[in-house]
Formats: structure tokens, C-alpha cells, sequence
């Protein structure tokens, strides 16, 4: 079978050979074969728990995580002006997860690093997930080619960051998420990346009423590119246990929901 890939470069948008673009970098713990299985796989059977992938189908991907998504002159430009400073700030958070008991468990601080960089290559991966989407990601891409770029235009999108400690990787393109409290409902567009120990959120047409998950980095964009910065973030950790976009559950809250849902149908649902 042949290993060549051709497509539209998630980029450039130019028909080529497509190489394989790790999401994450290489280097942020993403090295080791992995076994991606697809979402619809997942709910294939009612009483499957999300995190349960035993006898699924699934992609043998001895390279790590990843998809074939970039040509290649856009995977060597991305990965030598942005690479490395993702994969700075990904060993920083996973050493300071290691230093349990945290000495400062409500924040952490980021010294010297290039803030443009890091979030031009999550922005980067945003486009390599969301491939297959055109329009309003257009300005995403013109801003990762152009790597003295600045700013991203905050009435059209906002990017938010957190920590986790699972092992489960979710690339989540883009959908739609309701939200519903006491005071009403709010549907926003959010696409989202998780691994290993880091997560991003990018919402669409982002508004002054919904409550977002995790730390605004919007402004890292606001950067030059060779300006550094130390920067304090809250310690935001979210636990990942399914593939639905911006859901923050634990494995006991997940099995007491089914549990409620289940007893709901048969008391509610006639034989």
C-alpha cells in the first residue's frame, strides 16, 4: 500500500504530498505509537464508557499522535519558528505537575518565553484538525504563514488554555456547544485540543455572556516574535475522560449520569 498522502495543505491551501504533522510537537510527549480511535467508534455501543476502547478499531500510528495535514515546506516553516517554544512550555508544566505537593497550586509562572511563538503553533494545529473548513479560518492561517504577524482578532475568536494530567488526546474540530443554566441557554462554535499536559479551547465569535473554560491566551498573539515574556498563568487543571468539546467530567460523575439516565428511561419509557 502506498504511504503517500495528497490533499489540500491545512496551511497554504495548496494541493500537495501531505507529511505528517504531530499535534502536538514531537517532542511534548508525543513520540510513542498510538492507537486513535474515531468518536462515532466510541458510541458504537450504548453501554460503552468513553474512555472504554477495548476491541475497537483503531488507527496504528507508530509515529505518535498525529494527522497528515501540512506539505512539507509548511511543516518545516511551522515546526522550526513555533516548534520548539510549545514544546518549552509543555516540559515546564509537566515537571511542575511532578513536584507534588504543589508549593503553589493557584498559579504558575512561565520565565522567559516567546509567547507569539507558542500560540502561532496552537494555532497551527487548530488549522491541521480543522482542515476541511475554509472560511472562518482563513485568518487563522494567513496569521500562522506569517510568522512577524501580530494579533488575532478578538471579536472573532478567543483561545483558552488549561492543564491536564490524562493521558487522553482529543482533537475535537469545530462543532457547536450549548450551554444551559438558570439564567437561559448560549450556543457558542469551539474546536479543541487535548494532550498530555496541555489543552486549548478555540472559540468562535466569542461574546461578553458565556463562560469560558480555562485561561484567555488571546493576547500571547499580541506579541512580537522575538519578544520574550515571563508570564503568570492561573493553575487550571481539567480532568479529560470523552471526546465531547469543552467537557470537563470525572469518570464517577460520567457513570452516575448513565446510571440517572438509565433509571430515567425505564421509569419514563414504556416497554
Amino acid at each position: 500500500m502506498s504511504n503517500n498522502h495528497y490533499g489540500k495543505c491545512a496551511l497554504c491551501r495548496q494541493y500537495a504530498k501531505l507529511s505528517f504533522e504531530h499535534i502536538p510537537p514531537e517532542a511534548a510527549f508525543n513520540s510513542t505509537p498510538a492507537k486513535p480511535v474515531r468518536g462515532d467508534k466510541l458510541f458504537s455501543k450504548g453501554e460503552r464508557m468513553p474512555w472504554d476502547v477495548s476491541g475497537l478499531r483503531y488507527e496504528n500510528l507508530q509515529q505518535g499522535m498525529g494527522r497528515y495535514s501540512l506539505c512539507e515546506p509548511c511543516n518545516n516553516k511551522t515546526g522550526s519558528w513555533y516548534g520548539n517554544d510549545y514544546i518549552s512550555i509543555a516540559h515546564i508544566i509537566h515537571h511542575f505537575f511532578a513536584k507534588k505537593p504543589f508549593s503553589n497550586p493557584t498559579g504558575v509562572e512561565i520565565r522567559e518565553i516567546y509567547p507569539l511563538r507558542f500560540i502561532k503553533q496552537v494555532v497551527s494545529m487548530f488549522c491541521s484538525i480543522n482542515s476541511n473548513i475554509d472560511t472562518v479560518m482563513c485568518e487563522l492561517r494567513d496569521f500562522v504563514l506569517n510568522k512577524d504577524k501580530v494579533g488575532i482578532d478578538k471579536n472573532k475568536y478567543k483561545i483558552c488554555m488549561y492543564f491536564t494530567e490524562s493521558n487522553f488526546v482529543k482533537y475535537a474540530p469545530l462543532s457547536v456547544l450549548a450551554k444551559f443554566d438558570d439564567s437561559g441557554s448560549e450556543a457558542i462554535a469551539v474546536s479543541e485540543i487535548t494532550a498530555y499536559p496541555l489543552g486549548f479551547i478555540l472559540y468562535f465569535d466569542p461574546t461578553d455572556s458565556y463562560k469560558y473554560d480555562g485561561v484567555d491566551i488571546t493576547s500571547f498573539a499580541d506579541y512580537g516574535y522575538d519578544c520574550s515574556a515571563t508570564i503568570q498563568l492561573p493553575f487550571i487543571v481539567k480532568e479529560m475522560n470523552d471526546i465531547f468539546p469543552a467537557h470537563f467530567r470525572s469518570r464517577e460523575e460520567i457513570e452516575k449520569c448513565v446510571e440517572e439516565n438509565k433509571k430515567w428511561a425505564e421509569d419514563n419509557i414504556g416497554e
